[in-house]
């Protein structure tokens, strides 16, 4: 999130979602990251500037709550959330 926020493109798929903000491609994001992680001050930064370019972020209540670090539920990530989002976009694209 942090570098895609800061268009820092060093990695492939972080040019790809970079440029798609430019392209004004409809994107969701919903970061898998834990508690500790999001104490970072950048990352709420990061997030406050993704959704302002027009990336539907789930973050928080209604869509990705961070868990302890250690302690992953990969079963437990909430697709249908990110899914039900993208559909959103979609649907009322014109």
């Amino acid at each position: 999130m942090n570098h895609w926020a800061l268009g820092l493109t060093n990695h492939f798929v972080i040019g790809v979602v970079a440029e798609g903000i430019g392209k004004r491609i409809p994107t969701v994001a919903m970061p898998c990251v834990n508690a500790a992680y999001v104490q970072h001050p950048q990352f709420v930064r990061s997030l406050e500037t993704l959704r302002n370019a027009g990336v539907a972020v789930l973050y928080g209540p209604g869509g990705f709550e961070p868990n302890e670090p250690g302690t992953g539920r990969p079963e437990g990530y909430p697709w249908d959330l990110a899914l039900a989002a993208a559909v959103r976009i979609v649907e009322s694209a014109p």
